[in-house]
């Protein structure tokens, strides 16, 4: 199985990806879509949200994220394909007192058709798509922000995503790695006839941590994950009450390209699989995780080997056999306004044990107000 994954995943060509869960809801908004040369805009991003995993086992810990969003900024039309945008990220943990993070949010962005080049704050974390073994849900609530330089098209045959996330910089003498995140995001439609659609898609994304100007004696790491599959959404006859019927199946990788190896292993592969049906009252999902040696820097802790458990460090299993069920609503209320609720429980088919998850968000994103061109 892992010559079949490994070379599936980092050799093979051709377009590649969309994430497994509907996070359009969490999408934050890059603005008005069209503003006139000369004119200013200001826009709010606001994300209230409450997460709690009821978690027991020895994989991940069990804990409630409850907090706020609020990302207010000010957008610049300088030129028909250039537009400069700042603004200010806060998040507030509700039972703590003042804000966990306040950071400037700055970027770059030039336009060209189906193309755009930001430099500064990417259009990061969820809008990534990528798939939940390679990107957790939680990094929105708690590691929402990116630095660094993103090129996204989006045209009629395929959509692709490039970035580099510069997580930590590093001054002569730091006493401290730098480290750096990199992915890519491809996705191409094969087919799309009256009823049926079929997808293919490839992802991967790197994480190295090294630097040569720091005093630490520390070895280089970098880690590579990548997916490669195909997705297929079928229509019934009607769809009243069933809209569609969707099935998506991922093989997975990890590669430890490091000088020194963190593992007894240096690559493995894996399956992800995915079955859901929207109907007119909610989504229902069903996926099923087989892992094998699966190691991700920002992957979700449930599909990883390695525990992220604070009492049960280097805690490891080497596989991996999960089935969870999700219970997904997306109330969109306004064209601006979203209210999310899931429930999540999963299956691990090794210890036969069963622990769940429960959410409920509101989003606002939108265009508080927008001069006349000067």
């Amino acid at each position: 199985m892992k010559p079949f994954w490994t070379l599936l995943l980092f050799f093979a060509s051709g377009p590649l990806v969309w994430a497994q869960l509907n996070n359009e809801a969490f999408y934050p908004s890059a603005g008005p879509d069209s503003m006139e040369t000369g004119s200013f805009a200001v826009s709010l991003e606001h994300l209230n949200y409450l997460k709690n995993n009821e978690y027991f086992g020895k994989m991940a810990d069990g804990r409630t994220f409850f907090g706020l969003h609020a990302i207010p900024r000010l957008h610049y039309q300088a030129h028909p394909r250039f537009r400069l945008e700042g603004g200010l990220f806060a998040r507030k943990d509700y039972g703590t007192k003042g804000f966990q993070q306040l950071e400037p949010v700055f970027t770059a962005r030039y336009m060209a058709g189906p193309n755009q080049i930001l430099m500064g704050t990417l259009d990061g974390g969820l809008e990534h798509n990528l798939i939940e073994p390679l990107y957790d849900f939680e990094n929105q609530l708690i590691r929402r922000l990116e630095y660094g330089f993103q090129w996204k098209h989006k045209s009629a045959r395929w959509q692709a995503d490039a970035w580099l996330d510069w997580r930590n910089m590093i001054y002569p003498n730091s006493n401290e790695q730098e480290q750096l995140l990199g992915g890519l995001v491809l996705e191409s439609n094969l087919y799309e006839g009256k009823r049926t659609r079929i997808q293919l898609s490839f992802q991967g994304n790197a994480y190295h941590r090294g630097g040569q100007i720091d005093t630490l004696n520390q070895p280089l790491l970098t880690w590579l994950n990548g997916a490669a599959g195909f997705k297929i959404r079928t229509i019934p006859g009607h769809g009243i009450i069933l809209k569609y019927l969707e099935f998506q199946g991922y093989g997975l990788g990890f590669r430890d390209q490091s000088n020194q190896k963190s593992f007894d292993f240096s690559q493995s592969g894996s399956m992800y699989l995915n079955l859901k049906a929207k109907t007119l009252w909610f989504d229902l999902m069903l996926s099923y995780w087989q892992g094998n040696n699966f190691i991700s820097y920002q992957g979700g802790a449930l599909f990883s080997s390695l525990s992220s458990g604070i009492k049960n460090r280097g805690y490891f299993e080497a596989e991996r056999q999960i089935l969870i069920v999700r219970l997904l609503k997306d109330w969109q209320i306004a064209p601006n306004i979203w209210i999310s609720a899931r429930l999540e429980p999963y299956l691990d088919l090794k210890s036969n044990s069963w622990e769940f998850s429960h959410g409920l968000y509101f989003n606002f994103r939108g265009q508080l107000w927008k001069s006349n061109p000067q």
